[in-house]
C-alpha cells in the first residue's frame, strides 16, 4: 500500500460504531455542499477539505454553548473562548460577542456592562475585555498594598 492510500484510509476512518454509521439520517439533515473527487487534484487535500466542512458546525455549537466554569478564572475562560473562536475563523461577530457575554457568570460586572452596552463587533468586545482585565488587576494591586500607618513620632 502506497503512502497516499495509507493517508486516505486514515483520514476516511470513522470514529463511530457501525450502529451509528448505518443509522438513518434525520429527515431535516442536509449534507454540506461538496464536489465529487475528479482525480485531478490532491486526494488528501480533497478529503481534508470535506473533514473541515463537517467539523466547523461542531465548533460553532461548542462556541455557542461555552460557559465559564465554576471556579474558572476570567483569563482562562477568555483564552478558551478566543482559541475556539479563532479555530472557527471568525463568523458572525455579533452572535460571537453575545455568546461570550452569556458564557460569563451571572453576577459578573463585565456581563452586566456588556448587557447594558452590547459590543457591535469583536474588536469592541476585545477592548471591553482588556479594560475589564486592567480594572481587575488594578483593584487586586490596590487590595494587596498594605495600608500606610502614620506614626505620631
Amino acid at each position: 500500500m502506497d503512502a497516499i492510500s495509507r493517508v486516505l484510509r486514515r483520514a476516511a476512518r470513522s470514529p463511530f460504531s457501525g450502529d451509528i454509521e448505518w443509522a438513518p439520517m434525520p429527515s431535516r439533515f442536509t449534507r454540506p455542499p461538496f464536489n465529487s473527487y475528479d482525480g485531478k487534484t490532491d486526494p488528501v487535500e480533497h478529503i481534508s477539505h470535506y473533514i473541515q466542512m463537517i467539523r466547523v458546525p461542531q465548533l460553532v455549537d461548542a462556541l455557542l454553548s461555552m460557559k465559564m466554569g465554576a471556579g474558572e478564572t476570567f483569563c482562562n475562560y477568555t483564552s478558551r473562548y478566543w482559541e475556539l473562536y479563532n479555530e472557527i475563523s471568525g463568523g458572525n461577530e455579533k452572535i460571537a460577542a453575545s455568546t461570550f457575554r452569556l458564557g460569563l457568570l451571572e453576577d459578573s460586572k463585565l456581563r452586566e456592562s456588556l448587557t447594558r452596552r452590547p459590543p457591535k463587533d469583536m474588536r469592541q468586545l476585545m477592548r471591553c475585555i482588556e479594560e475589564f482585565k486592567w480594572l481587575k488587576d488594578d483593584r487586586q494591586q490596590n487590595k494587596d498594598k498594605a495600608p500606610i500607618i502614620s506614626h505620631p513620632w
